[in-house]
């Protein structure tokens, strides 16, 4: 005589399952929220005759706030109410905080970290482009996001002016790909000069 031996339900649930499912769950919704996220920043070129080394800092959203991990540093980006708060902290210290502020406007800021200066520095919307053969340079506006640009071949550079809500340092990383590009370097805003 042959015994049957009883089948599990499916409906049984092993209770290690549920916690598993849980804290799985629990993961994709503070994933989800864009609580906190933490990656690697690109670090990105300036003009080629100064000594930077500078990290493009992503645009943040709307009531998040993020972490950004670099070599040395780690960078914090809150948004609340009308304000952009970004924090670097050098990794090991115990010194205060660099802090930068920037209100929200209807134009898009584009900044950068310098590491060396360790500060936030703020990019125009044009960049410098290093060209094999400056004819191209109707072509490359015309098959890029650029507006517009000028060629300076005796400076050995051309000018792209970017629209505003284009990052620079993204737009050089892409643009680098290209055949017909050297190199390009972001620019970073210069504060007023103010008469003596």
């Amino acid at each position: 005589m042959t015994g049957r031996v009883p089948k599990q339900s499916i409906r049984t649930i092993d209770p290690s399952f549920l916690r598993r499912g849980f804290w799985g769950a629990l993961l994709v919704f503070f994933a989800s929220t864009g609580w906190t996220q933490t990656e690697k920043l690109e670090s990105v070129r300036l003009d080629p005759e100064e000594e930077h080394d500078l990290v493009a800092i992503p645009a943040p959203e709307e009531g998040s706030k993020s972490t950004y991990e670099l070599d040395e540093f780690e960078i914090e980006i809150e948004s609340e109410d009308d304000k952009v708060k970004y924090e670097a902290r050098e990794k090991g210290t115990i010194d205060d905080p660099i802090v930068h502020w920037e209100v929200e406007s209807d134009e898009p800021v584009h900044l950068v970290f310098d590491t060396k200066q360790k500060k936030f520095q703020r990019l125009t919307n044009k960049v410098r482009v290093v060209l094999v053969d400056y004819s191209q340079l109707e072509s490359l506006i015309e098959e890029t996001d650029a507006e517009s640009g000028k060629a300076y071949p005796t400076l050995g550079y051309a000018v792209l002016e970017l629209p505003t809500e284009k990052h620079p340092a993204m737009f050089i990383k892409a643009v680098e790909k290209r055949a017909e590009v050297e190199s390009a370097f972001v620019i970073i805003e210069r504060p007023p000069e103010v008469p003596h």
